[in-house]
């Protein structure tokens, strides 16, 4: 009889040990996604935000789903794949679209912000975030508590500041990685003091230096240009510590940090391992890496026949398929390529216990 009870005991907590380890939307509603940053996360908020001509409104992006989105993809993007996996058979909408049903999320990545600087022609990270704020009430503290808050930035400011600053010394790179990351942590904090944010999924930089469009611009041949890509490394390298002070001062804070720049250079170094024919060259576009123009119609571009066999979309954006390896690995990868915890734990992690102050 003892063995008995004691089996059924070591059965019970079996099972509460196998339940714990699925995400937390297994059993109810998946989490809301919000997702900011730039033209890699953007799903159409530039076209709502100016009348402006938006190429990525124009054939071929959207070739591989069969039509233009605002995304800067022949398909998808990181966040469409992401949705996907945390439960949302939807794509969160662009904010800024007027008939949006914000119910699961939503998106404020625009085509061009950045961290430094609210230039006229898009909105930089803090106004997305005060855009955020403006409309949290939309949702309840407990849904945003526990939704996930993707964040991709950054990459405009280095490469606006390369184009700036092309002899910039080492010093003068560091310092401006400085601004950019102080900047950064300021806006995560309001996202989180104001804006009741708990979960954040930032993609560090990938390797600005080696896209297409740098090199075709800064005529590198097969290099990459090592002054953007030592400023993105520097970058990278202080990125995790700046969230896990945050994690110090704010303890209901969690967030996962995904090596990016890591997977791509893989890509670019071992093409056929991952299934590509080309990495230093666009699908997409004119010039002498194909990396200018797409989507164009004054510009004669060429499209490659076959998408999957290519790492970069257009001179800066990566295809449909990249996205969706890099989505998968940011959802469910282990600690070498997303740490401390990749999004799929990050969702597995309620907050629910926290103090209603704490939310």
């Amino acid at each position: 009889m003892a063995i008995n009870r004691n089996l059924i005991i070591f059965a019970g907590l079996l099972a509460s040990f196998s339940l714990a380890s699925f995400p937390a939307n297994v059993a109810g509603e998946p989490p809301l996604l919000f997702t900011f940053g730039d033209s890699s996360y953007d799903v159409g908020n530039t076209k709502f935000f100016s009348s402006a001509f938006d190429p990525a409104t124009t054939w071929p992006y959207g070739e591989s789903i069969d039509f233009p989105t605002g995304r800067w993809s022949d398909g998808n993007i990181v966040p469409d794949f992401v949705g996907r996996l945390v439960g949302n058979h939807e794509p969160v909408p662009p904010v800024l679209d007027p008939k949006a049903d914000l119910s699961r999320g939503a998106s404020f990545a625009i085509s061009g912000a950045t961290v430094l600087g609210s230039p006229s022609d898009t909105m930089s990270f803090g106004q997305q975030i005060l855009k955020f704020i403006e409309l949290h009430k939309k949702w309840s503290d407990k849904e945003r508590a526990e939704a996930i808050y993707m964040i991709n930035i950054g990459a405009d400011d280095y490469l606006n500041f390369a184009k700036a600053h092309p002899n910039a010394n080492p010093v003068e790179q560091v310092a401006f990685v400085a601004r950019v990351l102080q900047k950064l942590s300021r806006d995560l904090m309001s996202l989180y003091k104001s804006g009741g944010a708990r979960k954040l999924a930032v993609q560090n930089l990938g390797p600005l230096g080696c896209l297409p469009i740098v090199r075709q611009e800064f005529k590198t041949g097969e290099s990459c240009m090592e002054m953007v890509n030592f400023m993105v490394k520097t970058h990278n390298e202080r990125l995790g510590p700046v969230l896990f002070a945050m994690t110090v001062r704010f303890r209901s804070l969690r967030y996962s940090v995904f090596d990016f720049n890591g997977e791509i250079l893989r890509r670019i170094n071992e093409p056929s391992r991952h299934g590509y024919t080309d990495t230093t060259t666009s699908c997409c576009g004119t010039g002498s890496r194909n990396a200018f123009g797409c989507g164009y119609s004054n510009v004669h571009s060429k499209l490659c026949s076959y998408q999957k066999g290519f790492l970069f979309f257009d001179g800066r954006h990566n295809t449909e398929k990249t996205d969706e390896e890099i989505a998968n690995l940011f959802y469910a990868g282990d600690k070498h390529v997303v740490s401390p915890v990749n999004i799929r734990d990050l969702v597995g992690k309620s907050v629910t216990f926290l103090p209603a102050q704490e939310i």
